[in-house]
């Protein structure tokens, strides 16, 4: 009899645990970090692959994603759950549709979004999203870390100063590394001496000019900056691209992303590089590594995944080492790496074996050629 008796406190006992660890386990889950994402652009954008790329293995190595598979997951759908956190996605789509009234039903849009999901965070891809998503989380509970803003983050108002932002926003931003393009390509190509700038006029391209033709200015670069295209015609880049190539040595490619045809119609960035790849033959430099990608022929890469990586270093800093963003200096990553690549090399009868000293990167294919 004693014994069924302390059987029977066993057995529930037992039960009695069992219980608490179910609700342990109902807690836990409820408990998981909710993490929005805002990407100022598209997912097919070659940009936004990287900086994706970047965030995901970040999200892996603090535990945020159980697995690297969960990376596509979130890719695919916008969103993904795992044993410590529920992340969403959103898209802005400001390259393709960039007026003020677009961005406005963009803001909206979201805005709403992150109200009925009620984030412990939010993390901003880019400058329309830090802009104007960020101008309205300033000075909410909710904590922010923003990443890929070119030029000054306090040109924005989200920020005091770089050092103590102030607010509950903080975050990474694109210093560019544009000397170390035009050395890399000057180095490659030693009898190029002049260059020209081919770009769309954007908020994200507009810093990139300012710099470069700082950089200019001051003497700092190794070649000799003869003239600027900034703008948002297809058919007048295709027209200066073509003029320019017969007086000036090299081109130095920012962004092309916002061009449009006569009908008003977006053209695609890939479009644009396809043109340009089949029709100049001059080297030229770009800024970042998704150009090379694309079929320019080299970069001091401004990394993408860089960008987003210590975005979310410093948002696992936020919410679990208890940082307030607002006392959290503002970063910026390292430079990524030299990239050259191959195929636009051979295009321009550009030797590279004798160069690979030089080279930390070599991007095989053109994917603008591809398609």
């Amino acid at each position: 009899m004693e014994r069924l008796k302390m059987a029977r406190f066993v057995l529930i006992f037992l039960c009695a645990m069992a219980g608490l660890c179910a609700m342990a386990g109902v807690s836990g889950a409820e408990e998981k970090k909710r993490i929005f994402v805002v990407s100022s652009y598209h997912r097919t954008y070659l940009w936004s692959q990287a900086t994706h790329l970047g965030l995901g293995e970040a999200m892996v190595k603090y535990g945020y994603l159980d697995h690297a598979n969960q990376i596509d997951t979130l890719a695919q759908h916008d969103y993904v759950e795992s044993r410590k956190a529920i992340i969403k996605k959103a898209w802005m789509n400001t390259k393709r549709k960039h007026s003020l009234h677009e961005i406005g039903d963009a803001t909206l849009r979201i805005m709403e979004m992150i109200y009925a999901f009620q984030p412990d965070l939010v993390l901003l891809g880019d400058d329309n999203a830090a802009n104007y998503i960020g101008n309205q989380l300033l000075d909410t509970a909710t904590p922010v870390v923003f990443w890929g803003i070119n030029g000054l983050p306090l040109k924005y108002g989200l920020i005091d100063s770089m050092d103590n932002p102030g607010h509950n926003i903080t975050g990474v931003w694109q210093t560019g590394f544009h000397q170390e393009s035009v050395d890399l390509l000057h180095r490659l190509v030693p009898t190029v001496k002049t260059f020209a700038i081919l770009s769309c006029d954007s908020v994200t391209a507009r810093p990139n000019i300012k710099q470069l033709k700082t950089l200019a200015k001051q003497g700092k670069l190794s070649l000799q900056l003869a003239d600027v295209v900034a703008t948002n015609s297809f058919t007048t880049f295709k027209r200066r691209a073509l003029e320019l190539a017969q007086t000036v040595d090299a081109f130095f490619i920012l962004n092309h992303d916002t061009l449009k045809d006569d009908q008003g119609s977006y053209v695609d960035m890939l479009t644009v590089g396809r043109w340009y790849l089949n029709h100049i033959r001059k080297p030229e430099a770009a800024h970042e590594g998704q150009f090379v990608r694309e079929g320019m022929l080299l970069t001091a890469n401004d990394s993408g995944y860089n960008q987003a990586y210590h975005a979310f270093e410093m948002a696992y800093d936020i919410l679990e080492q208890g940082l307030n963003p607002s006392r959290m200096r503002v970063k910026t990553p390292p430079r990524g790496p030299l990239m050259v690549n191959r195929q636009r090399a051979a295009m321009l009868g550009i030797d590279l074996s004798d160069k690979m000293n030089m080279i930390d990167k070599i991007v095989e294919t053109a994917i603008a050629l591809e398609k």
